[in-house]
């Protein structure tokens, strides 16, 4: 007999508000089980995936940077190689120039002027000037009142070499004048000007212009051709620099020598240049004054190129470029600072912020020559910006999938919610009416048939539950008579069998309604009915002794023997689901991290990876050998990581084939081909089952009890699609295996 319960103070309303709806139990452990994993997978997929994008926009910015600081000096080298020996052909030009004057005063009897003459007149200025040849040069000479007759001669003779100076303008790309400056205040000058004295004063002094005096004894000692600054040509060329050199007769200087360069032609010279990245070049002399620059160079240094002059008068003395084009002394204070470093340190590579907040970088290359440098200014945005555009497409996708696994959650919340309802009815039904026929049992009513709800386990204790009812009928009837019959001879026959109807029905139903009270919990929980079998059988011992064994043998086979061990096959079945749907998450999150990196072909020795991963491989005690056959060097192009990781699976599966076989040994073979290398793993173990052949390489499919059929699958895509291949050949069961690796060079 069971003990009587003992009545609960506990008031129905208290145990209802205690009590979980199984609606409402079933779907906060189905959306806990299932819902919130897959969502926090999810969630740390994005976080990777944007925590990825922002490491790899780092390491290509890194890049970029290195970049310009590597590469951009060689490039900038270059142009100002070119424009040095764009100067060098300029400066030897003016160094014959100068040769052939000097020839010319000092013999001039083998000159003469071819065609006509020149003829002079004198100007409203008083100056003498030359009237005709107008499609070669002109000459200017000041107070013609008081030119002497070898003066004259002078004039006159100079047009001799009309040929050469329009040689120097017309075959030279960068000269855009050619001309000869005497002390006596004498100009030759190609192309010809007509009404040339407009262009000067009339009290010109040709010493007091630094295309003259530069060229001078005491300034230029060396008597070589040398380079002015940027100043205003008083011949209307506009802003230009000359290089000039000085003409000597014995040690008497006579004259001084030019071929001018416009600032216009040494910007397009330098605007010319193709640069990466939108870069700027622009032309500064040694002391920092700007020689020449482009529209968006203009921009970034706050200033207006001097591209035209208006002559509204005759330009009476030198006129340099304005000090606010020198770049140590420019308005930015952060250009001024970073131009005065680089002169100070001769820096080739800077990066800086204007006050504008413009990041930029400068690169620097001297030009040997005339002592210039070649500046090439380049904007942090242009080089970023594919970088940044990259980034900011990758946080829309990223931003994009967030919205979508919103969506579909929302649906599969909905989805979840049904399905739960669902399954809710399937239980509950079968439950509520098992509980419905134990109450009627308890009352004396008996219900003969109970609805099957498709579930095994339901099924089975409802038909259990039946088989315990007919039994619990039949052995109180057979109680009741057994104690009537005991008790015929006393008055109290009538009060013994009520008694002992009551007691025995009242324990029967006392062990019914705990069983259903286990079982609704049981129906709950599933782990809390495998844990509360364990005290079934010491239950079942101690019932035995007062009940029938036989019926209870029945229900202990039913529940014991059938119902528990299902119940553990079937949570040992989850937990195997659950390990093969971790080792397939694990694999997938290592895909995934192999396919973020850099797959950017290396160079590497093939060799050195297989002996590194052969290092990796680790040997049981006792178990097989591993035997390597190398040759020295075998160098491929490929992608190093994920050839590693296959090379290291293929091994890895030779070992363990020759696990449990005598003498176990793996020899690994590399050769090298015309277009790669060949791997070859060969073992003495397990071998391949006939049947498996032609499955070995698909996906899911394995041979070991906790493999999950990826690793081997994945490794021959990879190499497939980068025109490599894997195979495997086995002579049969027991006789081994060969792995054999194709890599073509990426």
């Amino acid at each position: 007999m069971a003990p009587t319960a003992t009545p609960s103070t506990t008031s129905a309303t208290e145990v209802a508000s205690a009590e979980t709806p199984l609606a409402r139990f079933i779907f906060r452990h189905y959306a806990l089980g299932a819902l919130i994993p897959i969502l926090s997978i999810e969630l740390l997929l994005l976080v990777i995936y944007f925590a990825v994008n922002s490491y790899t926009r780092q390491q290509t910015v890194a890049t970029l940077r290195s970049e310009v600081t590597a590469v951009m000096p060689h490039l900038v080298r270059k142009q100002a190689d070119l424009i040095s020996t764009d100067f060098r052909n300029v400066q030897r030009e003016t160094a014959f120039f100068a040769q052939a004057h000097a020839d010319l005063f000092t013999r001039p009897a083998d000159y003469h002027v071819a065609g006509d003459p020149p003829r002079f007149a004198v100007a409203p200025t008083g100056a003498l000037y030359q009237t005709n040849r107008d499609s070669l040069s002109s000459l200017f000479f000041v107070g013609a009142d008081r030119l002497t007759a070898d003066q004259k001669e002078k004039a006159r003779l100079t047009a001799a070499l009309d040929p050469l100076y329009r040689h120097m303008v017309r075959d030279n790309p960068h000269v855009a004048a050619a001309y000869l400056n005497t002390p006596d205040n004498m100009n030759r000058l190609y192309p010809f000007i007509p009404e040339v004295y407009k262009q000067y004063p009339a009290n010109l002094r040709m010493v007091e212009y630094n295309f003259y005096y530069l060229a001078d004894a005491s300034h230029n000692p060396e008597r070589k051709p040398v380079w002015t600054g940027v100043y205003l040509d008083p011949a209307g060329q506009g802003w230009m620099l000359s290089c000039v050199a000085p003409v000597y007769q014995a040690d008497t200087l006579v004259g001084v020598v030019g071929l001018d360069v416009t600032t216009t032609n040494i910007a397009e010279s330098v605007l010319a240049q193709r640069l990466p990245w939108g870069a700027n070049g622009f032309l500064a002399d040694g002391s920092g004054m700007v020689l020449a620059m482009g529209e968006r160079t203009e921009e970034i240094l706050g200033l207006r190129e001097l591209k035209r002059h208006v002559y509204d008068s005759a330009i009476a003395k030198e006129q340099l470029k304005p000090e606010e084009f020198n770049l140590l002394k420019n308005r930015d204070a952060a250009i001024a600072a970073v131009f005065r470093s680089i002169y100070d340190d001769s820096a080739t590579v800077k990066e800086f912020a204007t006050a504008r907040g413009n990041s930029l970088f400068v690169v620097q290359q001297p030009v040997d020559v005339t002592g210039w440098k070649l500046f090439v200014l380049i904007e942090a945005d242009e080089v970023l910006r594919s970088v940044n555009e990259v980034s900011t497409l990758s946080q829309r996708i990223g931003y994009g999938l967030i919205g979508v696994m919103l969506v579909f959650y929302l649906f599969f919340f909905l989805l979840l919610r049904r399905r739960a309802r669902s399954m809710t009815q399937a239980i509950a039904d079968p439950a509520a009416s098992l509980a419905r026929a134990a109450r009627a049992l308890g009352s004396g009513a008996r219900q003969v048939d109970l609805p099957n709800s498709g579930l095994a386990e339901l099924d089975d204790l409802t038909r259990t539950f039946t088989q315990m009812a007919d039994e619990l009928d039949e052995r109180s009837r057979a109680l009741v008579e057994t104690e009537v019959r005991a008790k015929m001879h006393e008055k109290e026959a009538e009060l013994a069998y009520a008694r002992g109807m009551f007691e025995a029905a009242g324990g029967y139903l006392h062990n019914v309604g705990n069983s259903i009270t286990r079982l609704d919990s049981s129906l709950l929980d599933l782990d809390s009915i495998v844990r509360s079998t364990e005290q079934y059988p010491v239950v079942f011992d101690r019932l035995a002794a007062a009940s029938d064994p036989d019926m209870l043998a029945r229900f202990r086979a039913v529940l014991v023997d059938r119902t528990v061990p299902r119940l553990r096959d079937s949570t040992a079945e989850i937990r195997r689901i659950k390990d093969i749907i971790q080792q397939t998450i694990r694999h997938q999150q290592q895909s995934f991290r192999d396919a973020r990196e850099a797959m950017i072909p290396e160079a590497f020795d093939l060799v050195a990876l297989v002996r590194e991963a052969a290092a990796g491989i680790s040997l049981p005690p006792g178990g097989p050998t591993l035997s390597l056959n190398l040759p020295e060097r075998a160098e491929i192009t490929h992608h190093r990581s994920q050839l590693y990781n296959g090379v290291v699976n293929v091994i890895k599966n030779g070992v363990e084939a020759c696990e449990g076989h005598a003498d176990g040994h793996v020899r690994i073979d590399v050769e090298p081909l015309p277009e790669g290398a060949r791997v070859t793993v060969t073992d003495n173990g397990c071998g391949v089952q006939n049947e498996h052949r032609e499955r070995v390489m698909s996906a899911g499919f394995t041979t070991k009890p906790q493999g999950n059929g990826f690793g081997l699958h994945s490794f021959a895509v990879f190499l497939s699609a980068n025109r490599g291949r894997v195979t495997l050949s086995s002579p049969g069961p027991g006789q081994g295996a060969t792995a054999t690796i194709e890599v073509q060079n990426a």
